[in-house]
């Protein structure tokens, strides 16, 4: 028999033999085992329910625990899942909806879903269960779907109003999208459908963009959304613009790139305007600056007609949700703080990415007190990972359980963690015996036809790296990778006119890229040649040269 007192001494042996990463967590008599793959403050643990579900997005939990998520991408025509808690695990019981989106939220007994251009909603019973999945009703429809900040987040006041933002399919609302030197579309008249936050009701059936009032427009791509019960006022986070030094570089230094523009919170009333894409919010200089796009030199402060943030983070990290702390599980300095998942940066090169964890930002009297801090990390796997960008885990969405847990999904492998808070609980790491990435030869950036072909990679940091990253990995739906593609390795005709002309995002292997490519006819035949050789012999890929020759062939007829 084994004694009481040996119990934590075999666990620990079990667990090494299985090259397991745990914490021993001891609270008074009773002992934890969880995973130690998020760092957390004092007191604070995570176990993770579950993994592997798909692309999570945004997820809710209902009043007896039960947990609805949404998937980017439906699995086996599953767009929605349900999963029920048991003894630290959750269980998928089911799963519905062929169509992928970001968007859940439960309101009246109903759970309210979106896809990338509607909103639906679905009767639940008294237990929190969908009660007729096919009996979907269809609430708005019609919503802009370019393919590029195409998602649909769902926030519902006190008052019987829903909020739907929909973010602007560009970048900075070029003339043409993220080409080096093009200037504003005049009025962008893309804000009149986008670009902003959309009230409707949530009870009647059939809307379009034209039944909603546009409550607040200026707001480039909004993810992160939530109802401030302490004030009663919407607020939100916005995805900042990119490619300040690509687009501008005579203007902007990659160092000022990595740092500017802000990632903006929002604290929005009916009527505001926060100013994309004339003015951009500079992090350093905690002022409004005019947009190089619409005759800003980097200097020129913004109109002060635009909304203020209310607070403002790091450039290019991401807020992909927010939500306002209501429970009585945590420390009281968390009671009405907000929590914001930062989904990660990817165009903060050459200086390191950021981002990969949800941060705390403490409130006093409705608004942001004192500075936010790291309140889980560990996502990205390493500090490597970050630094690179590589994160194994990007955190997207949270919600609040009923006990006051707060839940966080991911949306790389598809795991939802939750956390809990007990006072008297300590945390006692274990080396984690997990194997060293061995990184294999054709994985190597540079193997020997790179350092011949000097050239091609030099050209290749200066105009392809901002989007595909130094390792040709690219960004996860926004930027395709050229790391072991047959997209490069094939036909050399295909690529070169994609160089000349560029590409409007697409879909390779399965999965969809939105950002535009903009041509890059500007590069010379050998120029071309060079990257294109470069590329098709770099990150794996093993193809033929390509010949100044072949660009000028096709630079003719294209």
């Amino acid at each position: 028999m084994i004694k009481k007192n040996d119990t934590i001494p075999l666990l620990i042996l079990t667990l090494a033999i299985l090259a397991s990463v745990v914490a021993m967590i001891k609270s008074k008599d009773r002992v934890y085992i969880l995973n130690t793959e998020l760092s957390l403050p004092q007191g604070f643990a995570a176990v993770k329910l579950i993994d592997s579900l798909g692309k999570v997005r945004h997820i809710t939990v209902t009043d007896n625990d039960k947990i609805y998520a949404r998937l980017a991408k439906p699995i086996n025509g599953k767009g929605t899942l349900l999963l029920e808690q048991k003894n630290g695990k959750a269980t998928l019981k089911f799963g519905f909806g062929n169509y992928g989106g970001t968007g859940v939220r439960l309101y009246r007994g109903y759970l309210y879903t979106s896809s990338n251009s509607e909103i639906f909603r679905y009767k639940l019973d008294k237990n929190g269960k969908v009660i007729d999945t096919t009996a979907r009703e269809t609430i708005v429809t019609g919503l802009l779907d370019n393919g590029t900040h195409e998602t649909k987040s769902i926030m519902m006041d006190n008052k019987g109003n829903m909020y739907i933002p929909i973010g602007c399919p560009l970048n900075s609302c070029q003339q043409e999208d993220r080409k080096k030197g093009s200037m504003g579309i005049p009025d962008c008249p893309l804000l009149k459908i986008s670009g902003g936050v959309w009230q409707f009701k949530p009870n009647v059936l059939n809307q379009t963009i034209q039944d909603g009032v546009r409550y607040a427009t200026g707001l480039r791509n909004v993810v992160a959304v939530d109802w401030n019960t302490q004030t009663n006022q919407l607020f939100v986070m916005q995805h900042g613009r990119d490619q300040l030094d690509y687009l501008f570089p005579e203007l902007y230094s990659t160092k000022q790139n990595a740092e500017i523009p802000a990632e903006c919170m929002y604290a929005l009333k009916k009527g505001d305007n926060a100013g994309w894409p004339f003015i951009y919010y500079d992090y350093l200089k905690k002022k409004k600056i005019q947009m190089p796009e619409y005759g800003g030199d980097g200097k020129k402060e913004g109109s002060s007609k635009y909304l203020d943030p209310i607070a403002a983070y790091p450039a290019h990290l991401a807020p992909n949700d927010i939500l306002f702390y209501t429970g009585n599980q945590f420390p009281k300095r968390y009671k009405n703080g907000a929590f914001i998942a930062f989904h990660g940066s990817w165009n903060r090169r050459p200086e390191p990415q950021m981002g990969y964890f949800v941060v705390f930002q403490p409130f006093k009297n409705g608004k942001p007190y004192g500075n936010w801090e790291v309140f889980a990390d560990g996502f990205s796997g390493s500090p490597e990972n970050t630094a690179s960008g590589h994160s194994e885990r990007r955190p997207c969405g949270l919600a609040q359980g009923p006990d006051g847990s707060l839940y966080i999904s991911d949306d790389k492998k598809g795991a939802i963690y939750k956390i809990t808070y007990d006072e008297n609980r300590t945390t006692q790491n274990l080396e984690s015996s997990k194997p060293k990435t061995v990184i294999k030869d054709d994985d190597k950036i540079l193997d020997k036809t790179n350092k011949i072909n000097a050239a091609g990679a030099q050209i290749y940091t200066r105009n392809c790296a901002v989007c595909h990253m130094d390792d040709g990995t690219g960004v996860t739906n926004l930027n395709a990778p050229l790391k072991k593609s047959s997209n490069v390795t094939g036909e050399k005709s295909r690529l070169i006119k994609t160089l000349l002309n560029g590409l409007k995002g697409g879909k390779l292997d399965g999965e969809i890229y939105s950002n535009a490519m903009p041509s890059h006819s500007f590069l010379s035949d050998k120029e071309i040649a060079d990257v294109l050789t470069y590329v098709r012999n770099s990150f794996g890929n093993k193809a033929s040269a390509v010949s100044p020759e072949e660009v000028a062939a096709i630079r003719k007829i294209k």
